[in-house]
């Protein structure tokens, strides 16, 4: 009888061994989960042939999440970090294993520079001290990898990151008409929502709006590229709510909240920020603390949205008759982002 167990404990493993044994990718358009073995990882889109023995191709704007048969386990783990807005431990990790890996699988190596290059990206959003690392680190990943699945998202990622900087905003432009010229769709209206923000930043707030225009009525009715639509709403909100019509404002940002998936973290935290500005413009104080308080209690992973959040949160919970959670939230912006803007202000 126990050799018995011994095959079948065996053959279970050999089986579950099976089954791990598979490269993986998830869609962003419907959270589905394709395994099977990558046969092309290229700059425009993904081929997998599937356990099934089928094929299937996806637009590297539709790429939410990948994993590689044999990857490091704790990769999985830190990637985990990285959405849940832990992004120092992330950034432990990642560089933890890629320090200690030594397998010859090239692809884990460029996917590690790619996610560290991409949290210290996200960090510097709260911490303009991470600025000039991350810049290095996106650039050098773009420089090294042109072929890569992670190439059009790299560039829009350096993209935002020089956005951010006045001064930098041209070498941004040039970034965002590289993507626009490339084949995959996804991203290039994602390249257009970024172009607006840019032109708004400029003061330039019709021409902003017609980039948002443009990219909501060319993803209308593409599952793909919905996150681009969202994005693109949000955009025409700021607009209108910069041009003094903080009404016309909440009713486009009422579609994003009807329409966009909860997985969308960042364009909801910035919709909700948003919301909160539109109120304060009306005279709605504790509306706009409600709309603030959305992003510190369901949208804290996003680093710069959260730090906004906490510093209105911290000048309105006081009129408010709260003056214990304003002093709570002033010493948590202090203590989480104690280089962003915010906590400067």
């Amino acid at each position: 009888m126990k050799s018995i167990w011994c095959v079948l404990s065996v053959l279970l493993l050999t089986v579950a061994g099976g089954l791990q044994a598979a490269d993986q990718v998830t869609r962003r358009s419907d959270r589905v989960v394709l395994r099977g073995e990558f046969t092309e990882l290229g700059p425009t889109a993904l081929k997998m042939k599937l356990q099934n023995g089928q094929e299937a191709e996806i637009p590297v704007s539709d790429v939410l999440l990948v994993r590689f048969d044999m990857e490091p386990p704790t990769l999985s783990q830190a990637q985990s970090n990285e959405r849940s807005g832990a992004l120092a431990t992330a950034l432990e990790k990642y560089r933890q294993i890629q320090t200690e890996y030594n397998g010859e699988d090239k692809r884990v190596v460029a996917e590690l520079k790619f996610l560290i290059a991409r949290t210290l990206v996200r960090a510097a959003q709260a911490n303009p001290a991470e600025s000039a690392a991350a810049e290095k680190a996106i650039a050098a990943f773009r420089g090294e990898n042109r072929s890569n699945f992670r190439y059009l998202e790299a560039t829009l990622l350096e993209a935002e990151l020089l956005g951010s900087d006045a001064g930098k905003s041209e070498a941004a432009k040039a970034l965002l008409s590289e993507v626009q010229q490339t084949s995959v769709k996804g991203f290039r209206l994602q390249a257009g929502v970024q172009l607006g923000l840019l032109l708004l930043a400029g003061k330039d707030t019709d021409g902003a709006q017609a980039a948002f225009e443009k990219v909501v009525q060319e993803s209308a009715g593409d599952a793909a590229a919905a996150g681009a639509m969202f994005d693109g709403q949000l955009g025409k909100a700021l607009c209108q709510k910069t041009a003094g019509r903080p009404d016309e404002a909440l009713a486009t940002l009422t579609e994003v909240f009807a329409k966009a998936s909860e997985s969308e973290t960042k364009t909801l935290a910035r919709a909700w920020l948003l919301k909160g500005d539109c109120f304060r413009e009306k005279g709605l104080q504790k509306d706009a603390l409600l709309a603030y308080l959305h992003v510190d209690v369901l949208y804290s992973s996003e680093p710069g949205a959260h730090a906004e959040s906490l510093y209105h949160l911290a000048a309105l919970w006081g009129p408010a008759g709260y003056q214990n959670r304003a002093d709570e939230a002033r010493a948590r912006l202090t203590n989480s982002y104690p280089n962003s803007r915010w906590a400067k202000q």
